[in-house]
């Protein structure tokens, strides 16, 4: 199918200019609290988070790692070590992420039941997902985080 140089098949979306942007942002509530969809949407997006886990001696233990998500779970992948440990010990775990972009900052927690993952399908699922690790380290195993809980907030920054 040829096109004419006028017809462009993709919606036109307006681009937004930083100013613009501070603009809209000052006109929003200092804070703004979001909904469960609101936050799936930003969880989709990100792919650096930070996990929380519960070490053996009771403290919590905070790491990066890079996620993917299908808007049920959340995925990772590691090697074994302590942090994969501390969450079959403790499968509570909490995904922290925040963005800060145009005037606002945006946070969440996802309070989620984690589980490794073995079995071959839900494996290439997730590798459907292109999870794929930052660094070039070997990671075997796949890991599962079901939120049970979601929290999440919109702020203005500034005046």
């Amino acid at each position: 199918m040829k096109h004419s140089a006028n017809h462009n098949p993709l919606p036109q979306t307006p681009v937004q200019t930083p100013e613009a942007a501070q603009a809209a942002a000052s006109e929003e509530p200092v804070a703004t609290v979001l909904n469960d969809l609101q936050i799936w949407d930003f969880i989709r997006e990100m792919r650096f988070v930070r996990l929380a886990t519960i070490g053996e001696d009771g403290f919590p233990y905070v790491s990066p790692i890079n996620v993917v998500s299908d808007g049920q779970h959340i995925y990772f992948r590691t090697a074994a070590g302590a942090k994969l440990t501390q969450l079959l010990l403790n499968p509570q775990v909490t995904v922290q992420a925040e963005r800060i972009e145009m005037g606002r900052a945006t946070t969440i927690n996802a309070y989620c039941q984690a589980a490794m993952v073995t079995d071959s399908q839900e494996i290439e699922h997730i590798l459907s997902l292109k999870l794929a690790p930052w660094l070039d380290t070997e990671k075997l195993e796949f890991v599962r985080m079901t939120p049970v809980k979601l929290t999440g907030r919109r702020f203005r920054i500034g005046k």
